[in-house]
């Protein structure tokens, strides 16, 4: 029997199994005895039999690539029963906020300001179940959302993302070795190919502005962000498997560059690697503008190069749908920039002013008709005449409401932006020069799913530095709802910023005197400043029973450093230092009679104090399921890791 004779299924498969134990076993084909395995099979090796095994009949080829799809189909009923889970769960809490459980604001509001404090510390009485609840869903909240691990220098996560990734990335390796018969190549090489590009369409997905997921389950694209990286290098691994087992695979068709398919493959690995290394946290935070380019023109050459690989051998459909995907997006962006603009109507309005607040603060201005947005949303702002390439755009957090300015239902859409380096630092650079200036805008958004605070009693929002962008608008709607008697269980709300220069209350100061000269008796508005700079004095805030002249007068001799815009206000509180949050989240536990919310902006630090803060004593489910409040924590951060 030589080499190229036909050995049945059976036979050979004995032979493998016995290898090399059964060398100098005698095997037999039907009637015929055939000299042992040694004499016979002695230039064939392990990967020889193996693949002869395998790959004796086309009946057994079929059936290895209809295992290899049945794979990729189970990794995405596995996703899609996730993604429906969290939609149920986002579609259960709709129709919980929709529920007609919220007062209508200014209904029998206290005659008397000392009914209102009486009122404010007195508990709310609540069952032994509703307790249980509310303990084992803060237990599950510290657990998963509060508690994070490192996961490299400077990088963190939280328990919730750690469990997806992981998750994910062992049942992609539980399906490629699944049924491999002792982890024979021959068995997984091309099965991590069709894992891995079947996931393309997902990869693109997390990455996108506009996504069904975000859609489904209310998790906002940045957040989503560090789903996509953990997936995109889980199947760069799974690629590369399916190439490294190849170059030393005998199975057909072999490694060969003289066909342009096996060239794309080639072309379009490289691609990927290398838009994955420069997307490593260090390069991409030291050169971002560079990073975002090339890692677009790669992705791009990697999936048309892919999919003119995988059409060769019939299995296109697994890139081209995250074309489409990317496409989608795309379009839909255009869309949204085209509408918000009025590009092509005689309303448009192309440009925004520019102001220098601080000598590194810049507050940009565009002015839309019928623009909306909710309070804590984003978009992406284009200046083609600050930035090096005229479609760069930038994520920034909208510091403004969605009010009209004027009857033609225009509304001012602010933004907050710390000049630093790249695009921020020459739009530092260029309000320096031009302070008051016009520049060509474009703005493309709004993006995000910013928490709806009208179900708590009471409501902290803390900031640092910029962070005030975020906090600044969630304080300005619920002034509105009050104003407006709108549904709300909103009683009370601590404003706390902390800035290392006093100069810097100029971002806020008109903009605070408004919101609390809307407010009415029936919620409790007290804002906290605390200048952490040690090198700046704290200005003295004047009694509201100080005549105008008095006013002036203090104002021009104690306010030499924030000018005469620092807010008027009897319940101001200006510190020097950095706040206790654990003491000040404790006494408004101990105070409040509903569930409280706590919304923090700003460096990493502060929100990793105020998570500590709220993850023991007074806020565990402990406390909670002896009667104490709930509190919900909300951390408005691009992407959830530190950064």
């Amino acid at each position: 029997m030589n080499r190229n004779a036909h050995v049945p299924w059976k036979v050979l498969t004995k032979i493998v199994s016995d290898f090399p134990r059964g060398l100098d076993k005698e095997y037999h084909l039907g009637d015929r005895q055939v000299a042992t395995p040694r004499a016979e099979f002695s230039k064939m090796s392990l990967v020889d039999l193996q693949t002869r095994a395998i790959t004796s009949t086309p009946a057994d080829r079929v059936i290895r690539n209809r295992i290899q799809r049945e794979r990729a189909k189970q990794i995405w009923y596995i996703l899609a029963c996730v993604v429906t889970l969290l939609a149920i769960i986002r579609f259960t809490r709709y129709l919980w906020s929709r529920w007609d459980r919220f007062p209508t604001v200014g209904q029998n509001p206290p005659t008397e300001k000392g009914d209102e404090e009486k009122d404010s510390r007195r508990p709310v009485p609540s069952s032994t179940f509703q307790r249980v609840v509310s303990a084992f869903s803060t237990s599950f909240r510290i657990t998963f959302f509060r508690w994070s691990v490192p996961i490299g220098p400077g990088t963190i996560a939280s328990v919730s993302e750690l469990t997806f990734i992981l998750i994910y990335i062992a049942v992609m390796f539980v399906l490629l070795f699944v049924d491999t018969r002792n982890l024979w190549p021959i068995f997984y090489q091309d099965r991590a190919a069709h894992l891995a590009s079947c996931q393309l369409p997902l990869i693109v997905a997390l990455a996108g502005k506009n996504n069904v997921i975000s859609w489904l389950t209310g998790i906002g694209h940045e957040k989503l962000n560090v789903l996509h990286r953990a997936a995109a290098r889980t199947n760069l691994i799974f690629l590369w498997i399916h190439a490294l087992q190849r170059t030393i695979s005998v199975l057909p068709p072999q490694f060969d560059f003289t066909h342009n398919w096996m060239r794309s493959g080639a072309v379009g690995l490289t691609a990927f690697t290398i838009g994955t290394i420069i997307s490593i946290r260090p390069i991409r935070n030291a050169a971002f503008e560079f990073f975002l380019v090339t890692h677009i023109v790669l992705m791009f050459i990697f999936l048309v190069a892919g999919y003119y690989h995988a059409r060769q051998l019939h299995y296109g459909t697994y890139i081209w749908p995250a074309l489409l995907v990317w496409a989608f997006d795309r379009v839909l962006r255009l869309g949204r920039l085209l509408w918000n603009n009025r590009i092509f109507s005689r309303h448009h309005h192309g440009d925004a002013l520019v102001e220098l607040l601080s000598e590194d603060t810049i507050r940009l201005t565009l002015r839309r008709r019928h623009l909306t947005w909710k309070a804590g949303q984003h978009a992406y702002v284009i200046l083609p005449s600050v930035s090096t390439m005229p479609f760069e755009a930038h994520p920034f957090t909208i510091a403004s409401i969605a009010e009209d300015v004027n009857d033609n239902k225009e509304r001012d859409a602010v933004f907050l932006i710390r000049g630093r380096s790249g695009f921020t630092g020459r739009l530092r650079q260029h309000a320096k020069e031009k302070h008051g200036s016009r520049v060509p805008a474009f703005m493309d958004g709004p993006y995000g799913c910013p928490p709806d605070l009208r179900q708590y009693t009471t409501c902290i929002l803390v900031a640092g530095g910029s962070g005030i962008s975020y906090t600044l608008p969630l304080l300005l709607d619920l002034v509105r709802i009050n104003a407006k008697g709108g549904k709300s269980a909103v009683r009370r709300v601590v404003f706390v910023w902390a800035v290392r220069d006093p100069a810097h209350l100029k971002w806020i100061s008109q903009t605070l005197v408004g919101a609390l000269n809307r407010s009415t008796p029936s919620i409790v508005i007290e804002p906290r400043i605390y200048i952490t700079g040690s090198e700046y004095p704290i200005p003295q805030v004047p009694d509201l029973q100080q005549d105008a002249a008095s006013v002036a007068s203090s104002s021009e001799k104690k306010f030499d450093i924030v000018g005469a815009d620092l807010p008027v206000y009897s319940s101001l509180k200006l510190v020097h230092g950095r706040p206790s949050m654990k003491k000040l989240i404790h006494d408004e536990i101990e105070s409040s009679v509903g569930p409280i919310s706590v919304d923090v902006a700003g460096p990493s630090s502060l929100a990793e104090s105020i998570r500590r803060a709220v993850s023991c004593d007074l806020a565990g489910p402990v406390s909670v399921l002896k009667g104490s409040q709930p509190v919900t924590l909300h951390v408005e951060t691009f992407g959830m890791v530190k950064k």
